[in-house]
């Protein structure tokens, strides 16, 4: 083995090297042995011997591509030969001597490492950008990351931004560009990946002040990244807020909502009055829709409503007064705050618009250690501080009153605690992966409203509906709903609210049923009620008489179900449903005109909708069902699948026993029997078939008797039948609730004529229903993963009886009760008429 001098066993070559590297640095390249380029790729690496080694390898010769990628997959073969030529090598040892490498070689010969790395991909030489910087920064952390193997810690340590920078340098960067260089590096993301791992050699103080050192440099690069980096760059700024003042001045109007948030959140650690100069510029030249976020922040500081009102005024620093848009957008913002918000600019309970009671501390010891605990954290201090507040937001059910955990932030030293704390209604996620806003309860809205009570503006704001989406990917929040659920915990109407609440109270829109709740009998509302029902208005005459017949006014009655979506847009079956179940589909509605969605086109739609029975998010509703056994039938009827035609007998097992006599009238528009039992059997196999005869039908007062069977077979997802049926019968009862079904799976070609929109419309149905529960009885079949309409499937299932059309067929029920995975019962309506209820198709579509 050759040895260069000044690399023998013990001896140093640059200060603060340790010995073993350049063994290390043979032992990484040894898959090259296999090959005739080792020597001459080695002589490079430690001694600079020759840079068209570069274009050796870059034609790939064998062994290249496990010095290329050193934690892929290799052929064995290639493993096995490497190991013969080098021995003692594994890919765990070239793992470990790449750490050596980089714990203690030198600047240049890590420099080199990496290009030889670069240059083994078969990747073209650089072109004024040093890719190979990314491929060994990418190694370095794959190796020094979350991993406890020897010499980890001290390539963490070594490892920073400042020696990237030393790095590039040494491998032929200007010095002059070496800093763009790194940031570029640490910072840049492949096309289609979302994760970075790169930038946690940005990590730690040493990492901050390398941003603040280089903040004219970090705002450049910063400007062409995507969203998540740059939002993570926010959050990077916040160690040194003065520093990047500017980035994160641009960053507080940045066109994506995430990023104008941590951008806001990282500006609280500056004092008011550097803020307020910071976000002036932008009332003026930002685009409106990125201004709220910044408007909200300038009148939550001293000064910053006057900069508001000297944009709207055309005076200051840049007199010229605002477009339309911008002046709608400020006016309001100052209108709330003079208005609103108590005089003075004091928020506690003894300014709040209703009486409010103290602040209620956590009764949890520990919890009440941990808010006292963050008033050492100011918010936007660094990822240590934002983590804190992160786990204290998620700890919000447990507090009685989550004004103490917006004490805890103004206690910080945050400028925006009131809002923050709001906020998280929109922005943080609860149970079953949803915003907590989207999941409030009465139960939950005790703990909020105080905190709206003392900041009427901040619910005024909410009324407005924004829907907490910082990103077009995020789910959205019913933000209207949200805060009149949050107002009805009121012990009055608040007055300043009343006018704005009496014309959601008039309006059609499904908010006009909640606004009611909060306003009770309010005299003024009332009166304006009156005015309405007697006016020329039409929709608002229509919703005062429901309002007013509601609560029993003597003359008035009410209008005709349904009447806030006009005209005859609507089926009758589904004008006849709930006030509360028709709510959906005025949100659908909503989301559909915001999407562009033509009028026409969303009216044609709505005409396809159907009534349901659904599982209510809760589990609330009337009792309709049993789930599980005891199987009853009459004493000389079949066991299902004994003769109705399954693969082997006894494989249809009871899933479910419906009291028809429990369904509400109209509850679906199908003909189902008006009483009497129905009993819904399925096959819980992973089987590609259509089965029939997966229901009975058991007319009330027929004699039955407890039937006992064991079924044979393995139902998907249960370790075998009686575990399937004993997970049904803990679930008990079956509770559904009326609902509306517009169609998920693909129309046929003609109706695919008339619905032009209906991709777009799909889409918004299925992000509004989600969670939908796991029963549903009539309506239309959901679209699972792709697999299309079981209604229409079932016309091929070819029993040889009779011929049906796809259009024949219905959906009976339809239940998610596997994993990934839904099973469907189906009908014709002949056969619903006829009550042959042998005929019903059993199918399970599951992507496992």
């Amino acid at each position: 083995m050759h040895t260069f001098e000044g690399e023998r066993a013990g001896q140093d070559v640059a200060d603060g090297a340790m010995p073993g590297w350049p063994d290390a640095v043979r032992d990484c390249l040894a898959p090259l042995k296999v090959s005739e380029v080792y020597d001459a790729v080695v002589d490079h690496v430690l001694q600079a011997a020759g840079p068209e080694v570069l274009d050796l390898l870059r034609d790939r010769p064998r062994g290249a591509q496990v010095v290329a990628e050193p934690g892929g997959y290799h052929p064995p073969d290639l493993a096995e030969a490497v190991a013969a030529a080098h021995p003692g090598w594994t890919r765990r040892s070239a793992d470990a001597a790449r750490r050596t490498v980089y714990r203690s070689a030198p600047a240049d010969v890590l420099a080199r490492l990496g290009q030889v790395t670069h240059a083994a991909s078969g990747r073209a030489a650089d072109g004024g950008e040093p890719s190979w910087l990314l491929v060994l920064t990418d190694d370095v952390v794959r190796l020094s990351r979350s991993t406890d193997a020897p010499g980890a810690s001290d390539v963490r340590q070594r490892w920073t931004a400042d020696l990237v920078e030393e790095v590039a340098v040494a491998g032929g960067v200007p010095a002059g560009s070496a800093a763009r260089f790194t940031l570029s590096a640490l910072l840049y993301v492949e096309p289609g990946r979302s994760m970075r791992g790169r930038d946690v050699l940005l990590d730690g103080d040493a990492g901050a002040a390398f941003l603040a050192r280089h903040a004219d440099v970090l705002a450049d690069v910063v400007t062409g990244l995507p969203f998540f980096a740059r939002r993570d760059a926010a959050v990077r700024c916040a160690h040194s807020p003065q520093a990047h003042v500017d980035l994160l001045g641009r960053l507080a109007v940045d066109v994506d909502g995430g990023v104008r948030a941590q951008a806001l959140t990282a500006l609280s650690g500056l004092d008011g009055a550097r803020q307020v100069e910071v976000l002036r510029p932008h009332l003026r030249t930002a685009p409106a829709d990125r201004l709220p976020d910044a408007v909200a922040r300038l009148t939550d500081l001293d000064g910053g409503v006057e900069a508001v009102e000297e944009t709207l005024t055309g005076t200051g620093v840049d007199a010229e007064a605002p477009d339309p848009d911008r002046e709608r957008l400020l006016r309001r913002a100052v209108v709330r705050v003079r208005e609103l918000r108590p005089a003075g600019g004091v928020v506690g309970p003894t300014t709040a618009a209703v009486a409010v009671p103290p602040v209620a501390p956590p009764s949890d010891p520990d919890l009440a250690r941990e808010l006292d605990a963050l008033v050492a954290l100011p918010p936007g201090s660094g990822r240590d501080a934002d983590r804190a507040w992160q786990a204290a937001g998620d700890r919000l059910s447990a507090l009685p009153d989550v004004r103490a955990l917006r004490d805890a932030r103004r206690a910080a030293g945050a400028s925006d605690a009131d809002r923050w704390t709001a906020e998280l209604l929109v922005t943080r996620i609860g149970h079953g992966g949803r915003k907590i806003g989207a999941l409030l309860t009465p139960a939950d809205a005790e703990r909020w409203w105080p905190l709206f009570a003392e900041r009427l503006d901040l619910a005024d704001e909410y009324l407005d509906g924004p829907d907490g989406k910082r990103h077009p990917d995020e789910d959205a929040v019913d933000a209207t709903a949200m805060i009149l659920m949050v107002l009805e915990r009121f012990p009055a109407a608040p007055e300043p609210l009343v006018p704005r609440l009496t014309a959601l109270a008039l309006g059609a829109s499904r908010h006009r049923l909640a606004a009611r709740r909060v306003l009770r009998d309010h005299p003024v509302a009332l009166t304006a009620a009156r005015a309405a029902w007697a006016g020329e208005d039409a929709t608002a005459r229509s919703s005062a008489a429901e309002w007013l017949a509601g609560l029993g006014e003597p003359g008035v009655a009410a209008p005709a179900p349904g009447w806030e979506f006009g005209g005859d847009a609507l089926p009758a079956a589904i004008r006849q449903l709930p006030a509360d179940a028709l709510g959906v589909l005025d949100r659908f509605r909503e989301q559909a005109l915001d999407e562009g969605v033509p009028a026409d086109d969303v009216d044609r739609w709505l005409g396809l909708a159907r009534p349901a029975l659904r599982t209510a998010p809760g589990g609330d509703g009337p009792v309709v069902g049993r789930l599980g056994t005891p199987l009853l039938l009459p004493p000389d009827a079949p066991t299902p699948a004994a003769g109705y035609g399954p693969v082997r007998s006894g494989d249809q097992q009871l899933v479910v026993t419906l009291d028809l006599a429990t369904l509400p009238p109209g509850a679906t528009d199908l003909p189902l029997p008006p009483d009497g039992h129905l009993l819904l059997f399925a096959n819980v196999e992973l089987e590609d078939e259509l089965v029939a005869g997966g229901a009975v039908h058991v007319p009330a007062g027929t004699p039955v008797e407890e039937r006992v069977v064991a079924p044979d077979y393995e139902p998907y997802g249960y370790a075998s039948p009686a575990a399937l049926d004993e997970a049904l019968r803990r679930s008990g009862d079956l509770r559904l609730v009326p609902a509306v079904s517009l169609p998920t799976c693909s129309l046929d070609p003609e109706a695919d004529d008339e619905h032009p929109f209906a991709e777009t419309l799909q889409e918004i149905w299925s992000d509004l229903t989600e969670d939908g529960g796991e029963w549903q009885v009539g309506g239309h079949a959901d679209d699972f993963d792709g697999y299309g309409d079981p209604a229409r499937r079932s016309a091929d299932h070819g029993s040889g009886e009779h011929d049906t059309r796809p259009e024949d067929w219905v959906l009976l029920a339809q239940w998610y009760g596997v994993p990934m995975g839904l099973l469907y019962w189906t009908i014709t309506r002949q056969d619903l008429r006829e009550r042959r209820f042998d005929r019903v198709v059993v199918q399970m579509y599951a992507n496992p």
